[in-house]
């Protein structure tokens, strides 16, 4: 088995890097007879994604062709103040230009699924234009969602191509970090909790996007997988996990996407900021993989000049600093370099990194691709991509779909149901021009024939004053109340600030002193009756003028006082807790938004159809924060379960980034699981309802039964200062085969309005003629075939993703009963069959070996394992593997 590779890129390595590269501009061009195929690709989008002309790919090889050449033209003619000028921001959102040399400004921009409105150049304040709209796609865990390569290729083009267009030279995504916990705040904008799914893509998704002329930006290397004291907790996984479970997303973008730049992460690795990492960037990154792009750093990173400089950080992106010239990597390198502590050599190697990413991209060609934005090719394509990421999770009795012909009355319910999430969750956010809600969906499809009536249900349970009243928000753009942490009972040593969704706080038992504030600003004028339910002391204040006052710390307390409030106007709330137990504010209005239990309970008895559109917002899924619990937001259990008891085919459809509990889903019939949707996301959610799309995703994530299911929490491993990883390769679905716990959903697992059988596995080698390889050794150079034949047994088109999960018999390390090391995802007629196709090589059947640093494929016998979910195996066959000394 070969050694990796350290220290220098040979100059044989640096041509593969430019073959790849031209691969990664053509590679619309090669993937076109399969998007051709695809059922769900219109004419409009495959136009969108045909090949280049050959002139253009002629032209774009050129250029590849001269990258290195004019990196050593350039390089020589630039001054020491001008290198250092190209490794640090020159405002919020782009380096400097060199205009002399024809060096441009280079334009980075948020998100991984939409290009990000436009920032001021130096400050955070939005820039004011009226043309920076953009195609809200689906995040990508309904990429994921999908399995399907073709729709992370649809996926990469429609937001490179709208890069393009906005003028930018990066964009800042795909995120591949792992849904390790489902309290992630970020686990929205990445590719599920499987190392493999992500890695298999986010490859398609990259050479799409960098095919528009436009770099992609692989984040956060590495192990960012908690919004908790993210800048400072500090990651320390055992090698092994490392490498087999946290990088190999990154692997594959630098190595088969030939990624041009990486975003470091926030945290911490073994006791330094990750971006400063010996071992991640030097070791692992630039020498064993190679990458020649460049690892810039995320917003306000806690890193220092001489590790960062040393360590192979190239360019540093945003600090907390007034002036861009004291950043790590402005003034106090250039003062390093002087002195002699940082080799001149290593500036070079950054800014040779920074010209050839422009170069590759065409920074300075004047006929670079220009791109496209808010076509409707491109509307089509976000509808397409939020159909195929849909989840059909239950379908008791055929419930669904429903048949348009026989409703007369639709009951339609849930803090989703008209909701727009576009707007929100961080820097993902994204200004585009409509945004198309589960409710406006269903009422484009059905027509005026059909009546649909919305309801909000109110809960017998003490509710909080809802965000309709908020005007203050977070930075990411939620409406939130900001609550403080003190140290003291009469909240003047200030501990920490953070934000809540909802004017509600649990101490957990732990004595606390709070301060839960927000500006509120009333939508009619009239008396108003502030509610206090509170365990322990509390104080309401209204422009900072007492309303209510308790006393007893020990005492239960509900609370009512009136105040006449005039609409329009904005009140400031202040609520102080100080307890061990709970506190909440909710309030009366002249006229309730809410429905009562009455009322929506008996429309949902007399309803052709009930749809419940439920889970969560990015007042929950958001950058910075990670959620409390797994619990659904304002009550929501109480209403569904109420609902599914006066009608048992009410459909829930749940939308989130990730994983919650679901105590009602065994009274539930048809369950549903849409994530963000973009902008289409009503559209695609009835067409998915109404019959009109036959769903075929799977889960990407594991939706466990409660919290404490889970690896990290059952491990103690959750904590602001130091996670360890305790689990191992244990993540998601293999902890919970490891531990024997039944998960509510399994990862995989995803329903159709189709069925599917499966048969005839066969495995083949392409190093030994016997195909039956029963008693056959398996040399260490041989790829495995396996084929499986699926017939679509019933009615209805459809798609079935055929999974294929390994196991390594008797291995010398715990390793997991299943890993996925690969999927196919066929598209099928009533009636027909395909085969499923998957290789395996001696990678897939490897482990990280700590004693020999490097992949080590074991001798014996391996399982093959297909199935439709990972807890639904169809079909085995076992082989033996022979590990072959080399001559």
């Amino acid at each position: 088995m070969a050694k990796p590779q350290h220290g220098n890129i040979s100059s044989n390595h640096k041509k593969k890097a430019l073959t790849a590269c031209v691969s990664s501009l053509i590679y619309l061009g090669v993937s076109h007879a399969a998007l051709a195929a695809h059922p769900t690709i219109t004419p409009q989008t495959l136009h969108a994604l045909t090949v280049l002309p050959d002139n253009e790919k002629l032209r774009i090889g050129d250029r590849i062709s001269q990258v290195e050449d004019d990196i050593n033209r350039l390089l020589p003619q630039l001054t020491l103040e001008e290198k250092v000028s190209l490794v640090h921001a020159a405002g919020k959102f782009h380096i400097p230009a060199i205009e002399r040399l024809g060096i441009h400004e280079m334009w980075m921009s948020d998100g991984p699924h939409g290009v990000r409105y436009e920032i001021d150049r130096n400050s955070w304040a939005p820039a004011g234009w009226t043309n920076d709209y953009s195609t809200y796609l689906p995040p990508l865990t309904a990429i994921a969602a999908s399995w399907d390569l073709n729709m992370a290729t649809l996926h990469g083009n429609v937001l490179g191509a709208e890069a393009r267009h906005r003028n930018k030279d990066l964009i800042l995504g795909p995120g591949v970090n792992l849904a390790r916990l489902p309290l992630y705040g970020r686990n929205f904008e990445y590719m599920g909790e499987d190392p493999f799914l992500a890695a298999s893509l986010v490859v398609p998704e990259i050479k799409a996007i960098q095919a528009n002329d436009v770099g992609a930006t692989v984040k956060h290397y590495a192990l960012n997988t908690q919004e908790l004291n993210r800048t400072k907790v500090n990651a320390k996984p055992d090698e092994r996990t490392l490498r087999e479970v946290y990088l190999p997303a990154f692997e594959a973008a630098v190595k088969q996407a030939n990624v041009h730049a990486i975003m470091g992460a926030y945290n911490e690795f073994r006791g330094t900021n990750a971006n400063q990492s010996e071992h991640l960037v030097n070791t692992i990154l630039k020498g064993e993989w190679g990458f020649q792009g460049v690892l810039l750093t995320d917003w306000n990173v806690d890193i220092n000049t001489y590790d960062a400089a040393m360590n192979g950080l190239d360019i540093e992106m945003g600090t907390d600093v007034a002036d861009f010239d004291d950043y790590f990597m402005a003034k106090p390198l250039l003062e390093m370099i002087n002195a002699g502590k940082v080799p001149v050599s290593v500036l070079d190697d950054k800014v040779r990194r920074i010209l050839r990413v422009q170069l590759s991209i065409g920074m300075m060609d004047k006929h670079r691709l220009s791109g496209e934005r808010n076509t409707q090719a491109h509307r089509d394509d976000a509808r397409t991509l939020a159909a195929n990421g849909i989840v059909l999770l239950k379908n008791d009795n055929k419930v669904l779909p429903l048949h348009a012909d026989k409703l007369k009355h639709v009951l339609v319910l849930g803090p989703n149901a008209d909701k727009r999430h576009g707007f929100g969750g961080g820097s993902s956010e994204v200004k585009a021009l409509y945004e198309i809600s589960p409710l406006a969906g269903l009422k484009a499809k059905l027509g005026d024939k059909v009546d649909i009536q919305l309801m909000r249900p109110a809960s017998s349970q003490f509710m909080p004053i809802p965000n309709d009243y908020l005007t203050t928000r977070h930075w990411t753009g939620t409406p939130s109340w900001q609550i403080n942490y003190y140290n003291d009972n009469k909240m003047t040593q200030l501990a920490s600030e953070s934000w809540i969704a909802d004017p509600q706080f649990n101490a957990k038992g732990q004595k606390q002193f709070v301060d839960i504030k927000a500006n509120i600003k009333p939508l009619e004028t009239g008396s108003h009756s502030f509610n206090i339910k509170a365990d322990g002391q509390v104080a309401l204040y209204i422009n900072d003028k007492p309303l209510i006052a308790t006393t007893q710390a020990d005492q239960r307390h509900v609370i009512s006082k009136a105040m006449t409030l005039t609409a329009g106007e904005t009140y400031a709330v202040s609520l102080r807790y100080q307890g061990d137990k709970q506190a909440t504010l909710g309030w009366e209005t002249p006229n309730s938004l809410y429905n009562t239990e009455q009322e929506y309970l008996a429309a949902a008895k007399k309803a052709d159809a009930v749809i419940y559109f439920g889970g969560l917002s990015h007042a929950d899924d958001r950058e910075s924060i990670d959620r409390p619990d797994m619990v659904l937001p304002g009550q929501q259990d109480e209403v569904i379960a109420k609902l599914l008891k006066v009608n048992p085919n009410t459909v829930v459809f749940m939308i989130g980034g990730s994983a919650v509990e679901m105590p009602w889903a065994d009274n539930a019939k048809a369950v549903v699981w849409g994530w963000y949707g973009g902008m289409e996301a009503g559209n695609a959610y009835a067409d998915m309802l109404l019959g009109n799309q036959n769903p075929s995703g799977k889960m990407p994530i594991t939706l466990p039964k409660k919290l404490t299911d889970t690896a990290p929490i059952a491990l103690n491993d959750y904590n602001a200062t130091e996670s360890l990883y305790s689990e191992g390769v244990f993540i998601g679905y293999r902890w919970f085969e490891q531990q024997n716990i039944a998960p509510l959903f399994a990862f995989g697992h995803g329903l159709s309005y189709s069925q599917f059988d499966y048969s005839n596995i066969r495995l083949s080698s392409a190093n030994i003629a016997n195909n039956d390889m029963a008693n056959d050794d398996i040399a260490d150079d041989d790829i495995i075939t396996v084929e499986v034949d699926v017939t679509n047994t019933s009615k209805v088109d459809g798609a079935e993703v055929v999974q294929l999960y390994l196991h390594d018999v008797k291995a010398s390390v715990p390793r997991p009963a299943k890993e996925l090391k690969g999927f196919d995802k066929l598209w099928l007629k009533a009636g027909e069959t395909k085969t499923a196709s998957f290789t395996l090589t001696q990678r897939d059947l490897s482990f990280w070996d700590v004693n020999t640093n490097n992949w080590l494929a074991e001798s014996g016998q391996f399982e093959v394992m297909i199935g439709a979910s990972v807890a639904d195996i169809r079909l085995r066959k076992t082989f033996d593997y022979q590990h072959k000394a080399k001559p």
